[in-house]
């Protein structure tokens, strides 16, 4: 097969391929997951790798690109109140709550190289493989699930797939991320989802983790740049069975390697989650967690390889 934009042959990617990112055997439920979404794609260029490279430092240059942190509130207020409107309007239509950020850029970073993916839901579905992935070997058997920083709560409703009668909690700072929750529930969409407010930079004590309970972020603690520890602090004092993240994780990456490095970068100027993993390490050798994988997945996007794995656990 040929792609008719660029000539080049069309390539996809195999549960074969998935499993060598991993690391380790894909079970048969992520196989079928991985058959059903297809990953068809073409290589750039080196003409056209070099002006993706081009592309990316030039934007680290930029001295105007946007930091994260809590002045953004009011920009993720709008931008979950999007999907929400998008949900009050289509209850019933899936795809109101997907994000509008994937495939900005028609790029995949995929075992330290770029590739430009065919269908425009690739960086959606590579992203759902890792979920598929974590929560197939996590989720399955916790009795309540807590998606923290969870938007939409799209990711909640693939990890309802794996696990059918899990309370399900969705813990975001917007006030738009908790309506689009109980609209959710309201509809039918998933009646035993539950959302409430919760914030990284001040978390909320009255808010008890259940100790059978499963934690997970994805995309979201990257928002806290080094001002992760009020978090951590939260998950020791309420001690849930076991905690995985999917982040950019700075530590798990090779700067020697130019296509990392200028993730790296990239993370430093956009202010995202830095010292986490470092964090756990020191934590682990004083006796107060146990860090259970610590990988990269070999996914990411234009700017950033933005989707490493941490699974942990607080001691007991």
């Amino acid at each position: 097969m040929v792609d008719e934009l660029s000539g080049q042959a069309v390539k996809s990617l195999s549960v074969e391929d998935f499993a060598e990112a991993f690391g380790e055997g894909i079970s048969p439920f992520v196989a079928g997951r991985i058959r059903t979404y297809e990953f068809q794609y073409v290589e750039f260029t080196e003409e056209e790798t070099d002006g993706l490279l081009r592309k990316i430092v030039e934007t680290l240059l930029d001295p105007n690109l946007l930091r994260s942190g809590d002045h953004r509130l009011e920009q993720w207020e709008k931008g979950w109140g999007e999907n929400l409107n998008l949900i009050l309007h289509h209850p019933k239509d899936a795809q109101s709550v997907i994000p509008k950020y994937f495939n900005k850029y028609g790029v995949i970073r995929w075992r330290g190289r770029f590739i430009r993916p065919v269908s425009d839901q690739f960086e959606y579905r590579s992203l759902a493989v890792i979920q598929d992935w974590l929560f197939d070997q996590y989720l399955r058997d916790a009795e309540t699930i807590y998606e923290f920083g969870c938007g939409t709560g799209y990711n909640l409703l693939r990890a309802r797939e794996v696990n059918p009668t899990a309370s399900l909690w969705g813990l975001d700072w917007a006030k738009s991320s908790q309506k689009i929750i109980e609209e959710l529930a309201r509809n039918s969409i998933d009646p035993n989802i539950h959302g409430r407010r919760f914030d990284y930079f001040g978390p909320d004590d009255s808010l008890r983790l259940s100790p059978d309970g499963v934690v997970y972020t994805v995309a979201s603690l990257e928002q806290v740049g080094v001002r992760w520890g009020k978090f951590v602090e939260y998950i020791l004092r309420n001690r849930p069975k076991i905690c995985v993240h999917i982040e950019p994780v700075a530590e798990l990456l090779n700067p020697d390697k130019f296509i990392d490095y200028l993730s790296i970068e990239y993370f430093k100027k956009r202010n995202y989650l830095q010292g986490f993993l470092d964090g756990l390490r020191q934590l682990e050798r004083e006796g107060k967690a146990r860090i259970h994988r610590a990988q990269r997945s070999y996914i990411g996007s234009l700017f950033i390889e933005g989707y490493s794995v941490i699974v942990w656990s607080p001691c007991v």
